[in-house]
């Protein structure tokens, strides 16, 4: 091992005088040393007898005199460190800045090892703390490790902090100093031999090195062999140019009988083929005066290793042979054939293959007999001879996916390898692990966006079986595949056509992603299509055409695949019936990125659409569009005008008049939503503001009726959900506005109370039901002005001294004089200046089923994927999926923030999967599927009670298994139909 460790350091040598040649700087505490030994060195005494003893003795004289210079040109940016810290007057700021410090040791130059020395014995001296005296001690250890620090004087510093009195600094200073004066002894016992060993003068240069540590990868330990082919690559690592000659030693070392060492002859090899990839070699026959490159021949010795016995070479092999993205045709075709190809045999005459056998003592062959000897050899080894096709048929996975990732690679590089990769990497499509077929269909596609691929008729075949696995991702790469791939005859479109019909009666949740298919493949076939059309929409030339339903699925999938050919070929659109110009205009608005832009495709076909107003939207003029958006601004203000004079009826006692006034000015902004989008955000905070004001006004109209006890609960309940509705559900949101959903939320808990009131029977034992509802209420009107310093609200604090009042002694004149707050109640006016959005979410998988209701067995868990759009979200980690099972159960399903991805600033893409384990039932069900965002109340039991009523005690079954929370739904509901069997043939079928 000590061989190891020596072969190692002359690898660092030999990067310090390759780094000392260009001019390297002094070492940091370079004070005088009476042990530095200027040494030379005479060539011709690097023998191979040469002992260990005599390498190491010159090892340890240059070690400790030649500064080794770290492999980071910049270095290390100060700035980062923020050494100030280390001055600071927290124990926290400096253990920070030292840590800072450990994670860059590596990566410091040799000035900043100087200083970074300096600085931080400078501050041994001054520190109290314990912790970070010990820590300071460590990064000294660390740095006393580079052969350039001046060891005498970092260790007289670590002597005068023997004299503390922490045991724990003690036993760092011990622990350093042992490890200083263990590398020093070994180096100054070797120095006494110096005279005797090296009478003459001369200098190592780094060829010299690169010969002393070739010479130990052919020693008889492998463990040796290893670290002499680490240690050439290391040099190179270090800014070390290696010799050429070492390529030999490269090719020796892939034949060794130890794993470990043909790994590294892996590695030295890859990085000679790099530094010398046109370097022209003379091949090893001497019938032929021949030459060929570097990089050819490296790639043939790596792929033989493809062959081999260990598992770790064959992935290695495979995993090098994507970085050959140079070598040549003709090499990369062989890979795929296990013949050798005519271009890599060379024919010997014959005069010379008689001498041959002659020189041989060979036995000249009879008349009449035939030579069975070939007159032909091969100029190179046979080692890329089917590789790839080795590495694709290997027992073990981890080899057939390097293969997989390699011929990708190099594919990518190379297109005329494209037709050879198909072939095989379309068998992959059968393989047994699904990461081996997912990785296959996967490298495909990556493939196919570089050229296009072409499928035959039997590789359409295998392809479309890989359309019946049960994982999601297999399906949709398949999916993505067929857009990168061209048929190469007609009949495979419809057999195409007929198993993705087939997949999505298997598959419903895959619709989508199918009609995307489609989508691409309609724009590579336009000529296949085209003489489709009649089948696909069942025309007669006979008859006139009927028109069919356009949801249907696979309608709507032959759809878009005749309007993407169209894109390719407009004279198609001039055979299609008319009725159909109609479904494409229903198409593009349901599925917009599926359907190109009609508009254009009409005008480049010169197709006019006179009377037809349902074929396409309407459009506009720049100027129109002007007048539109200057229209809505000012529809806009007038209808917010509205608010006041709603506010002025309500006042006046006008409550009818205000409720008129109310569904007037929630229609407005409702039509302004259709005029410009940009105002939908504004538009519905504000209809659900008037929502509120609905509210408040018939609670007024209601509060003396009979029928007050049954009504003032729903109405505090809805009023409650949407005063949080308000809060947490749109971004940017004025404080006025937010000032008005927390009286809203203060008028609901009123509402609430005396709901309950008037149930309650007029008894002495209800007064303590009475005061805990009012200690509730209390608390909320403290937590809203601690939440919006409200201290000087004079509203609030009058209502807080009435509840006060009211809970030492409840009497009728203190409850009516709090039942006058909801008579007398305004609600406050909001602030619609604000560019406001509202948080919204879109389920796009799974899709709604009511004809279809999905079979599942119902011993087992139903796995549900799930694909959602977020928009205008702050904050994804309160986003949650509820379900509401038949029995209305809920289970709540929180996704891993992984799951969450970015689209643009503030929206999302959710993709996850969900399993339900279902209590068992025999009819079909509907399972509810809603996108929730959940919050934090202000009266966390209270609230949930109120919100939920009257359904609380059947929605308050969770089967999630944590902990309640509060949510406001930001989705449409999603209605899925499951209907559960017992059958064994659905065990197959459970992966949405």
């Amino acid at each position: 091992m000590f061989q190891c460790f020596f072969v190692s350091y002359l690898s660092k040598y030999a990067y310090t005088h390759h780094e000392e040649s260009i001019g390297a700087r002094q070492p940091a505490f370079s004070g005088s040393n009476k042990h530095q030994v200027n040494v030379n060195i005479s060539s011709n005494q690097y023998e191979l007898t040469r002992t260990l003893a005599d390498h190491c003795s010159c090892l340890s004289s240059i070690a400790s005199s030649v500064p080794i210079e770290n492999h980071a040109a910049n270095g290390v940016n100060w700035a980062n460190l923020r050494l100030n810290d280390l001055e600071s007057s927290h124990v926290n700021q400096r253990i920070q800045c030292l840590l800072a410090i450990a994670r860059q040791i590596p990566s410091f130059t040799v000035e900043q090892q100087k200083e970074i020395i300096e600085i931080i014995i400078h501050r041994l001296n001054k520190e109290q703390d314990g912790d970070a005296k010990a820590m300071m001690i460590l990064l000294v250890e660390k740095c006393s490790r580079y052969p350039n620090v001046n060891a005498l004087a970092v260790l007289t510093h670590l002597l005068a902090e023997l004299h503390t009195e922490s045991t724990k600094v003690k036993w760092h200073v011990y622990n350093c100093i042992y490890h200083i004066s263990k590398v020093r002894a070994i180096s100054i016992s070797l120095l006494s031999l110096l005279p005797f060993v090296f009478p003459h003068h001369a200098t190592m240069t780094e060829m010299q090195v690169q010969k002393i540590v070739s010479n130990y990868a052919r020693d008889s330990d492998p463990r040796v062999r290893k670290s002499a082919l680490d240690a050439l690559v290391q040099m190179h690592l270090r800014g070390c140019p290696l010799d050429l000659a070492i390529y030999n030693l490269s090719v020796a070392s892939l034949r060794d009988d130890y794993e470990e060492v043909r790994m590294g002859g892996l590695n030295l090899m890859g990085v000679l083929s790099s530094l010398y990839p046109e370097h022209r070699m003379k091949l090893a026959h001497e019938e032929v005066n021949e030459t060929t490159r570097l990089i050819d021949d490296a790639f043939n010795k790596v792929c033989d290793l493809v062959n081999d016995s260990a598992i770790t070479v064959r992935t290695k092999a495979c995993v090098m042979m994507a970085s050959y993205q140079h070598v040549g045709p003709d090499m990369l075709s062989q890979t795929f054939s296990k013949q050798i190809m005519s271009h890599l045999k060379r024919r010997l005459p014959r005069y010379k293959q008689q001498q041959k056998k002659y020189a041989n003592g060979q036995i000249p062959v009879a008349e009449g007999d035939i030579d069975v000897e070939s007159d032909e050899f091969h100029i190179l080894d046979s080692g890329a001879c089917g590789s790839f096709i080795h590495g694709l048929e290997d027992e073990f996975q981890e080899v057939r996916n390097a293969a997989i990732d390699s011929i990708c690679e190099l594919c990518m590089y190379n297109e005329q390898l494209t037709k050879k990769a198909v072939e095989f990497l379309v068998d992959m499509f059968n393989d047994d692990i699904d990461k081996i077929r997912l990785n296959a269909i996967q490298s495909l596609r990556k493939i196919g966006t570089k050229s296009t691929l072409e499928f035959d008729e039997e590789q359409l075949e295998i392809a479309v079986g890989a359309l019946e696995d049960s994982d999601l991702l297999a399906r949709q790469a398949t999916h993505e595949l067929f857009t990168v791939v061209r048929l190469t005859v007609p009949i495979s479109l419809t057999t195409l056509l007929d198993a993705l019909e087939a997949n999505t009666k298997r598959y419903p949740m895959d619709v989508l992603s199918i009609y995307r298919c489609l989508r691409d493949v309609g724009k590579r076939h336009d000529d296949y299509v085209e003489a489709l059309v009649p089948d696909l929409l069942r025309l007669d030339k006979r008859y006139l055409p009927k028109e069919a339903n356009v949801e249907n699925i696979m309608y709507t999938a032959y759809v878009i695949l005749i309007v993407n050919a169209c894109s390719s070929n407009v004279k198609m659109l001039h055979h299609l019936p008319k009725y159909i110009f109609r479904h494409f205009a229903y198409f593009k608005s349901k599925y917009p990125d599926c359907v190109p832009d009609l508009r254009k495709l009409y005008k480049i076909a010169g197709i006019k659409l006179e009377g037809d107003v349902d074929c396409l939207p309407m459009t506009f003029s720049a100027s129109a569009k002007k007048l539109v958006a200057a229209d809505a601004e000012s529809y806009m203000t007038a209808t917010i005008d509205m608010l006041q004079v709603i506010k002025t009826q309500v006042e006046r006692n006008e409550l009818s008049t205000a409720l008129l006034t109310i569904d007037v000015a929630i229609r407005n902004f409702k039509y302004i939503t259709s005029l410009k989008p940009l105002l939908v955000g504004k538009s519905e905070l504000a209809q659900l503001y008037l929502q509120c004001y609905q509210i408040v006004i018939k609670v007024k109209q209601s509060h003396s009726s009979p029928t007050y006890a049954s009504t003032a609960q729903l109405a505090a309940a809805s009023l409650l959900k949407h005063s949080y509705t308000m809060q947490h559900t749109y971004l940017g949101l004025s404080k006025d506005t937010l000032y008005a959903a927390m009286y809203f939320r203060i008028l609901a808990n009123m509402i609430w109370i005396f709901g309950i009131l008037k149930q309650l029977p007029i008894s002495n034992n209800n007064s303590f039901s009475v005061k805990n509802m009012l200690l509730a209420f209390r608390q909320r009107v403290k937590l809203i002005q601690q939440e919006f310093n409200f201290g000087d609200d004079t509203i609030l604090s009058q209502l807080q001294q009435e509840l006060s009042s009211a809970i030492d002694l409840p009497t009728t004149n203190k409850m009516a004089l709090l039942h006058s707050f909801i008579t007398s109640f305004v609600p406050l006016d909001i602030c619609l200046d604000n560019p406001v959005k509202r948080t919204t979410a879109e389920i796009i998988l799974p899709q709604s089923n009511p004809d279809k209701p999905f079979k599942f067995a119902s011993k087992y868990p139903v796995k549900l994927h799930l694909e959602v759009d977020v928009f205008n979200c702050s904050d994804t980690s309160r986003l949650a999926i509820e379900f509401i099972l038949p029995d209305q159960s809920t289970f709540m399903f929180w996704p891993a923030p992984g799951h969450f991805k970015q689209t643009t600033p503030y929206c999302f893409k959710l993709a996850t999967s969900v399993e339900l384990s279902l209590s068992p039932w025999t009819e079909p069900g509907v399972v509810i599927v809603r996108i929730v965002q959940s919050f934090e109340p202000d009266l966390t039991g209270l609230d949930d009670y109120i919100i939920k009523y009257p359904n609380h005690a059947a929605l308050n079954n969770n089967n999630s298994g944590t902990k309640k929370t509060t949510s406001c739904v930001i989705s449409e509901h999603l209605k899925y139909r499951l209907c559960p069997t017992t059958s064994n043939m659905t065990n197959n079928k459970r992966s949405f």
